[in-house]
């Protein structure tokens, strides 16, 4: 692959498209090039290689191990695809194995590499900001699609939304407990307030859904104190895959995809809410600034935890076919 086909090749990935040939240039000489042949594992689930991989061309194919040492395939990857993402952002072990299944050469960019194209606050660095909080969440809804499909059945359709009567309005909450939070403890304190006053704040009692499975979110909305359940339902089955608890938010998959929330909302128990309205929403996300970064990041942090924990349902589901 010369490096004018791997140039080529980079343009054409969604998550990079846009960027300009020098910049692509210059990514394609700190690339490294690999082939696998098939049966090959590029890494296993938990293995803490560091690198985020561009297929080529062939195809791999995802695997999740289950309880008795089996493992379960759920997922496949081809050309112009990535892989290792999850794990390149938050430094964990990778959430599944992958294997090729037929002779695949892969692109592979290191994580100090990638970490430099979303540093600083360049337009560049926004957009694959954005980018990458959007892909990540049509990871998830793909994630979800295939755990609610297992549970067969149609959502719940009588959740709506607590009315504004049972949301009682709040203070704020003192800045030093916020900062303290795992979340937001190393982001910069003055951008942080900022996104952290960019909404309202308001209690809910427990057990009210706050976002309905299959309905549109009308607002962002973080975690203060108390806990928030991300739940499918169907029938008289319950399947939790996620909690928002405090620095953790829910409502935000539709602000960014404009497709239906993959999943409801429920209190668990008394809680205090930031809640940003959609247009609060919007001027947030497509902002370029302090605040901005802050709160493109809280994004891609939530993804990400989001994202293993609903792995552990499908894990205990395919365990016990």
């Amino acid at each position: 692959m010369s490096d004018r086909e791997t140039v080529d090749f980079l343009a054409a990935v969604p998550l990079l498209e846009g960027r300009d040939e020098a910049e692509l240039a210059e990514l394609a000489r700190v690339m490294g090039r690999r082939t696998v042949q098939a049966g090959e594992a590029l890494w296993r689930q938990g293995g803490d290689r560091r690198e985020l991989l561009f297929v080529v061309d062939g195809a791999v194919a995802t695997s999740l191990q289950v309880s008795g040492g089996r493992t379960v395939e759920i997922g496949s990857a081809g050309p112009g695809q990535m892989l290792g993402e999850i794990a390149l952002l938050d430094g964990q072990g990778h959430t599944l194995s992958v294997r090729a299944t037929e002779t695949t050469t892969v692109l592979a960019l290191g994580h100090s590499d990638f970490a430099a194209l979303l540093a600083g606050q360049r337009p560049a660095a926004f957009t694959l900001r954005r980018r990458l909080v959007a892909h990540l969440t049509a990871r998830l809804r793909d994630q979800l699609r295939h755990l609610a499909a297992s549970l067969g059945g149609e959502p719940a359709t009588d959740g709506a939304p607590a009315g504004a009567d049972l949301l009682e309005p709040s203070s704020p909450p003192d800045s030093k407990y916020v900062r303290r939070m795992a979340t937001f403890h190393d982001f910069d304190p003055l951008a942080l307030w900022g996104f952290l006053t960019s909404g309202k704040y308001v209690r809910c009692p427990p057990g009210q859904t706050l976002v309905a499975e299959g309905a549109p979110s009308a607002a962002y909305y973080l975690t203060i104190n108390g806990a928030v359940e991300k739940v499918l339902v169907r029938g008289d089955r319950r399947i939790r895959v996620g909690l928002a608890g405090p620095g953790m938010a829910f409502g935000y998959e539709s602000l960014i995809d404009g497709r239906p929330s993959p999943v409801a909302a429920i209190t668990r128990e008394r809680a205090l809410l930031l809640v940003l309205p959609s247009d609060v929403f919007e001027q947030l996300f497509h902002r370029e600034d302090a605040i901005s970064r802050v709160f493109l990041e809280a994004i891609q942090r939530d993804l990400l935890v989001t994202l293993r924990h609903a792995l552990r349902p499908s894990a205990r589901l395919a365990s016990s076919v």
